[in-house]
């Protein structure tokens, strides 16, 4: 397989996303994207995207290619319609079964390249979501969230802070967004109040609901037995 490394190497165009730098270490893409080569007007055959830019994709499949030759590909990509370019061939190599394809855009419209770009920075987004679980910070005071907020910044959690229930709704229920615990102070006149978390706790398993309470007095019995309490500072050590 020694060899399929060699196909990487096609030059700045082909800027590789599989691996981007976010946060601490090499994140790998998913980029579930396809696509179809053609040569001299006939289908070649169908193909992984494996690295995507602007500038060209790396394809990994089980057809080879006639290297000198121009082709088209159409591109599938995780939205929208596909996307038919001209390109290249620029590098190949084969090892066992897979051929992998090192391929170069030829008169990208800058629409196209648009499309492109979003498509790769979506899924990066993507990824940087679910490798970060968000923790939502839920309160009508601005300097309780942005308190709340620096304590697990500190520990570095990604905040998602909201102002109300209905924001935190949405958030949860967004399909593209990873959450992992949800944070609702207990207080006299605090809103929202701790049956958000009572409706969270029976709800999203996935999700820790956590009361943040004033004083220790505070009735463990009260509300669903999912939601965990405590106090404000021992917040960073059940979450750390």
């Amino acid at each position: 397989m020694g060899q399929l490394g060699m196909v990487e190497e096609a030059g700045p165009r082909a800027a590789t996303t599989q691996r981007s730098r976010v946060g601490p270490g090499p994140a790998k893409v998913g980029l579930r994207a396809t696509a179809t080569l053609l040569q001299k007007g006939d289908i070649v055959g169908r193909y992984t995207v494996q690295n995507l830019s602007a500038g060209g994709a790396l394809l990994t499949g089980a057809k080879d290619v006639i290297k000198a030759s121009p082709c088209r590909l159409l591109l599938q990509l995780p939205s929208g319609e596909s996307l038919t370019v001209g390109a290249h061939v620029r590098r190949r190599a084969v090892a066992g079964d897979v051929v992998a394809l090192a391929v170069g855009f030829r008169h990208l419209s800058p629409q196209s390249e648009d499309r492109i770009q979003d498509a790769v920075l979506q899924l990066l987004d993507e990824s940087y979501r679910r490798r970060h679980p968000a923790v939502l910070v839920v309160d009508a005071s601005e300097a309780v969230r942005l308190s709340v907020a620096s304590q697990l910044h500190a520990l570095g959690c990604r905040v998602v802070p909201c102002e109300a229930p209905l924001s935190a709704m949405r958030v949860l229920e967004d399909p593209n967004e990873h959450v992992t615990a949800i944070v609702v102070r207990d207080a006299p006149g605090a809103s929202p109040g701790p049956e958000l978390l009572d409706w969270v706790a029976e709800t999203y398993d996935r999700v820790r609901p956590i009361l943040l309470v004033e004083d220790r007095s505070s009735d463990p019995s009260v509300g669903h037995l999912g939601v965990q309490r405590c106090l404000p500072e021992h917040l960073s050590a059940i979450l750390s």
